[in-house]
């Protein structure tokens, strides 16, 4: 038997662009069309169409250290593709936000608009320098610091988001939390065994 070829970087990055468009229009067609509840949707669910995507990339290192081999392996040699169809899918997010903002005036919070902006340079600065020549020109450890910084940033800023919604749907806020703090935690004990590996 042949081995199947893998997907390209490029064909899940579009793949996951035109998905998150689904979501929006879904979000759009919910409401009858172009109108504030359905622009206000499709900001809603492209945001929460992306969150897995970002779950499942600042993951994946952590599992392949913790549990090496596998589908664990094959994420995190797949890492670049999974977080620049993040990229691709939050900004798709960002469109959506945009037009809710912009032509139907939805009122978003300081918090959302700081916030969120601040963590929008971040992600288009990790997707732009999410290839090798990025890796030799910032140096490996001014490259790393860059991503471990925006992984971080984007985790706070979904948390500080669901957070928000744990009384008005917690059926959402609460398996979304439990998946970042998983993540989390996740990366902690990975962190933990490399330091117990480089001291043994």
């Amino acid at each position: 038997m042949t081995r199947a070829r893998a997907v390209s970087t490029p064909a899940i990055i579009s793949l996951a662009a035109l998905a998150a468009l689904g979501a929006a229009a879904y979000g759009y067609a919910e409401f009858g069309g172009w109108n504030a509840e359905g622009a206000g949707a499709a900001a809603r669910y492209t945001a929460r169409f992306s969150f897995p995507i970002f779950v499942a990339a600042w993951s994946a290192s952590a599992l392949a250290t913790l549990w090496p081999g596998g589908w664990r392996s094959v994420m995190l040699r797949r890492r670049r593709a999974i977080g620049l169809s993040f990229a691709a899918a939050h900004f798709v997010h960002l469109a959506a936000l945009s037009i809710a903002v912009l032509m139907f005036a939805a009122q978003p919070s300081a918090k959302t608009i700081y916030g969120g902006g601040f963590t929008y340079v971040l992600i288009a600065a990790m997707a732009l320098t999410s290839n090798n020549w990025s890796v030799r020109a910032l140096a490996p450890g001014n490259w790393k610091m860059l991503h471990t910084f925006g992984g971080l940033a984007i985790a706070i800023v979904f948390t500080v988001s669901y957070l928000g919604r744990l009384e008005t749907k917690p059926w959402l806020a609460v398996p979304a939390l439990a998946l970042l703090g998983g993540a989390a935690l996740l990366k902690l004990l990975a962190w933990m065994k490399q330091r117990v590996l480089r001291a043994a």
